[in-house]
Protein backbone atom coordinates (compact mmCIF):
# COMPACT_ATOMS: atom_id res chain seq x y z
CA UNK A 1 0.00 0.00 0.00
CA UNK A 2 2.92 2.72 0.75
CA UNK A 3 4.50 1.46 -2.55
CA UNK A 4 1.00 2.43 -4.31
CA UNK A 5 0.98 5.84 -2.82
CA UNK A 6 4.32 6.50 -3.29
CA UNK A 7 4.01 5.74 -6.94
CA UNK A 8 1.17 7.80 -7.31
CA UNK A 9 3.06 10.60 -5.64
CA UNK A 10 5.77 10.29 -8.10
CA UNK A 11 3.64 10.39 -10.56
CA UNK A 12 1.39 13.64 -9.30
CA UNK A 13 5.13 15.28 -9.10
CA UNK A 14 5.82 14.38 -12.63
CA UNK A 15 2.76 15.25 -14.39
CA UNK A 16 2.62 18.52 -12.73
CA UNK A 17 6.77 19.63 -13.30
CA UNK A 18 5.45 18.78 -17.21
CA UNK A 19 2.29 21.37 -16.91
CA UNK A 20 4.21 23.84 -15.34
CA UNK A 21 6.90 23.58 -18.06
CA UNK A 22 4.47 23.51 -20.77
CA UNK A 23 2.95 26.54 -19.44
CA UNK A 24 6.25 28.60 -19.54
CA UNK A 25 6.89 27.64 -23.39
CA UNK A 26 3.51 29.16 -23.74
CA UNK A 27 4.28 32.48 -22.07
CA UNK A 28 7.59 32.42 -24.02
CA UNK A 29 5.92 31.96 -27.53
CA UNK A 30 4.50 35.27 -27.59
CA UNK A 31 7.38 37.22 -26.25
CA UNK A 32 9.41 35.79 -28.80
CA UNK A 33 7.16 36.82 -31.44
CA UNK A 34 6.75 39.96 -30.47
CA UNK A 35 10.57 40.29 -30.73
CA UNK A 36 10.60 39.27 -34.49
CA UNK A 37 7.90 41.18 -35.31
CA UNK A 38 9.97 44.38 -33.39
CA UNK A 39 12.94 43.34 -35.46
CA UNK A 40 11.00 43.38 -38.52
CA UNK A 41 9.59 47.10 -37.67
CA UNK A 42 13.04 48.29 -37.22
CA UNK A 43 14.62 46.59 -40.26
CA UNK A 44 11.73 47.94 -42.63
CA UNK A 45 12.21 51.47 -40.82
CA UNK A 46 15.97 51.22 -41.79
CA UNK A 47 15.50 50.51 -45.11
CA UNK A 48 12.98 53.27 -45.68
CA UNK A 49 15.38 55.77 -44.78
CA UNK A 50 17.73 54.12 -46.80
CA UNK A 51 15.50 54.91 -49.82
CA UNK A 52 15.18 57.60 -48.62
CA UNK A 53 18.59 58.90 -48.70
CA UNK A 54 19.32 57.41 -52.36
CA UNK A 55 15.87 59.67 -53.49
CA UNK A 56 17.85 62.02 -52.63
CA UNK A 57 20.77 61.47 -54.34
CA UNK A 58 19.23 60.70 -57.19
CA UNK A 59 17.52 64.19 -57.19
CA UNK A 60 20.50 66.17 -56.43
CA UNK A 61 22.48 64.36 -59.48
CA UNK A 62 19.69 65.28 -61.65
CA UNK A 63 19.19 68.56 -60.84
CA UNK A 64 23.38 68.58 -61.78
CA UNK A 65 22.97 66.98 -64.96
CA UNK A 66 20.27 69.41 -65.62
CA UNK A 67 22.43 72.48 -64.96
CA UNK A 68 25.26 70.94 -66.99
CA UNK A 69 22.97 70.27 -70.28
CA UNK A 70 21.84 73.98 -70.13
CA UNK A 71 25.27 75.58 -70.00
CA UNK A 72 26.20 72.80 -73.10
CA UNK A 73 23.63 74.61 -74.72
CA UNK A 74 24.48 78.13 -74.13
CA UNK A 75 27.92 77.15 -75.07
CA UNK A 76 26.57 75.59 -78.35
CA UNK A 77 24.37 79.01 -79.05
CA UNK A 78 27.29 80.96 -77.95
CA UNK A 79 29.69 78.95 -80.76
CA UNK A 80 26.56 79.45 -83.24
CA UNK A 81 26.27 83.19 -82.43
CA UNK A 82 30.02 84.16 -82.35
CA UNK A 83 30.70 85.00 -85.69
CA UNK A 84 34.20 83.29 -87.49
CA UNK A 85 36.24 86.11 -89.70
CA UNK A 86 39.77 86.01 -90.79
CA UNK A 87 41.76 86.28 -93.89
CA UNK A 88 44.94 86.55 -95.76
CA UNK A 89 45.77 88.06 -98.91
CA UNK A 90 49.12 89.30 -100.69
CA UNK A 91 49.22 91.97 -103.36
CA UNK A 92 50.57 89.72 -106.11
CA UNK A 93 52.54 92.83 -107.95
CA UNK A 94 54.19 95.71 -107.52
CA UNK A 95 53.04 99.63 -106.43
CA UNK A 96 54.43 102.64 -106.61
CA UNK A 97 55.99 104.63 -106.45
CA UNK A 98 52.80 107.71 -106.67
CA UNK A 99 52.26 111.26 -106.30
CA UNK A 100 50.13 110.37 -103.53
CA UNK A 101 49.00 108.01 -100.87
CA UNK A 102 47.11 104.46 -102.18
CA UNK A 103 45.50 102.22 -100.19
CA UNK A 104 46.87 98.60 -101.28
CA UNK A 105 44.58 96.41 -102.55
CA UNK A 106 45.92 92.96 -101.96
CA UNK A 107 44.27 90.59 -104.84
CA UNK A 108 45.60 87.11 -104.20
CA UNK A 109 42.97 85.71 -101.48
CA UNK A 110 44.73 82.60 -99.58
CA UNK A 111 41.17 82.94 -97.04
CA UNK A 112 38.48 85.40 -96.72
CA UNK A 113 36.22 83.17 -93.73
CA UNK A 114 33.17 85.37 -92.94
CA UNK A 115 34.03 87.76 -96.28
CA UNK A 116 34.54 91.20 -94.30
CA UNK A 117 37.93 91.68 -96.67
CA UNK A 118 37.58 93.05 -100.34
CA UNK A 119 39.59 91.79 -102.85
CA UNK A 120 38.43 95.06 -104.68
CA UNK A 121 39.39 97.69 -102.49
CA UNK A 122 42.14 96.52 -100.14
CA UNK A 123 39.72 97.27 -97.23
CA UNK A 124 38.59 94.92 -93.98
CA UNK A 125 35.05 96.14 -92.73
CA UNK A 126 34.47 94.49 -89.33
CA UNK A 127 31.38 92.76 -88.45
CA UNK A 128 30.86 92.54 -85.43
CA UNK A 129 32.53 94.71 -82.68
CA UNK A 130 35.06 92.91 -81.06
CA UNK A 131 39.09 92.50 -80.96
CA UNK A 132 40.87 92.02 -84.09
CA UNK A 133 44.73 91.17 -84.75
CA UNK A 134 46.35 92.22 -87.93
CA UNK A 135 49.74 91.87 -89.66
CA UNK A 136 51.34 92.91 -92.50
CA UNK A 137 54.39 92.36 -94.59
CA UNK A 138 55.79 95.12 -96.94
CA UNK A 139 58.74 93.88 -99.51
CA UNK A 140 61.28 95.47 -101.55
CA UNK A 141 63.58 95.04 -104.40
CA UNK A 142 66.00 96.66 -106.66
CA UNK A 143 67.42 99.16 -103.85
CA UNK A 144 63.89 100.86 -103.71
CA UNK A 145 62.71 102.53 -100.62
CA UNK A 146 59.61 101.47 -98.95
CA UNK A 147 56.73 103.16 -96.15
CA UNK A 148 53.43 100.84 -95.45
CA UNK A 149 51.25 102.18 -92.97
CA UNK A 150 47.87 100.33 -91.22
CA UNK A 151 45.28 102.01 -90.50
CA UNK A 152 41.84 102.11 -88.43
CA UNK A 153 39.45 104.21 -90.50
CA UNK A 154 41.43 107.32 -91.19
CA UNK A 155 43.77 106.94 -88.01
CA UNK A 156 47.61 105.65 -88.64
CA UNK A 157 47.98 103.13 -86.11
CA UNK A 158 51.71 101.06 -87.24
CA UNK A 159 54.22 101.75 -89.63
CA UNK A 160 56.78 99.57 -91.72
CA UNK A 161 59.67 101.67 -93.64
CA UNK A 162 62.93 101.35 -94.67
CA UNK A 163 64.80 104.78 -95.98
CA UNK A 164 67.94 102.73 -96.59
CA UNK A 165 68.50 101.36 -99.79
CA UNK A 166 69.18 98.06 -100.02
CA UNK A 167 69.46 95.70 -102.98
CA UNK A 168 66.20 93.25 -101.59
CA UNK A 169 64.65 93.65 -97.97
CA UNK A 170 61.04 93.34 -95.77
CA UNK A 171 59.59 94.29 -92.59
CA UNK A 172 56.42 93.49 -90.87
CA UNK A 173 54.23 95.04 -88.42
CA UNK A 174 51.26 93.93 -86.03
CA UNK A 175 48.47 95.43 -83.65
CA UNK A 176 45.53 94.17 -81.81
CA UNK A 177 42.42 96.63 -82.81
CA UNK A 178 39.31 97.01 -80.96
CA UNK A 179 36.58 97.72 -83.60
CA UNK A 180 33.33 98.13 -83.90
CA UNK A 181 31.08 96.87 -86.61
CA UNK A 182 31.70 98.58 -89.76
CA UNK A 183 34.93 100.19 -88.63
CA UNK A 184 37.48 99.93 -91.52
CA UNK A 185 40.95 98.48 -91.49
CA UNK A 186 43.55 98.95 -94.42
CA UNK A 187 47.45 99.85 -95.48
CA UNK A 188 48.37 102.22 -97.38
CA UNK A 189 51.62 103.06 -99.66
CA UNK A 190 52.86 106.51 -98.96
CA UNK A 191 53.70 108.74 -101.62
CA UNK A 192 56.99 108.03 -103.30
CA UNK A 193 57.67 104.96 -101.74
CA UNK A 194 57.58 101.42 -103.24
CA UNK A 195 56.37 97.78 -102.59
CA UNK A 196 57.45 94.54 -104.53
CA UNK A 197 55.19 91.34 -104.73
CA UNK A 198 55.02 88.62 -107.32
CA UNK A 199 53.53 85.19 -107.24
CA UNK A 200 55.83 84.21 -104.65
CA UNK A 201 54.14 86.17 -102.32
CA UNK A 202 56.53 88.60 -100.56
CA UNK A 203 53.79 91.49 -99.34
CA UNK A 204 51.49 89.84 -97.57
CA UNK A 205 47.87 91.38 -95.10
CA UNK A 206 46.02 88.87 -92.49
CA UNK A 207 43.65 89.64 -89.84
CA UNK A 208 41.19 87.76 -87.43
CA UNK A 209 38.95 88.59 -84.87
CA UNK A 210 40.24 87.39 -81.52
CA UNK A 211 37.35 87.55 -79.13
CA UNK A 212 33.74 89.51 -79.07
Amino acid sequence: MRTIVALLFVLHSCVSEMQFHQTRNNDDKPFSLEARLTASENQVEEQRVLLQELRDIVTQQSTKLNEMGATVEELKRDDREIPKVAFSASLAESKGPNSEDVILVYKHVFNNVGDAYSPVTGVFRAPVKGVYYFTYTAFTAKSKKRRVSLYKNAQLMVTVTDDVSDSEDGGSNGVTLQLDAGDEVYTRLMEGFHIFDDNNHHSTFTGFLLFT
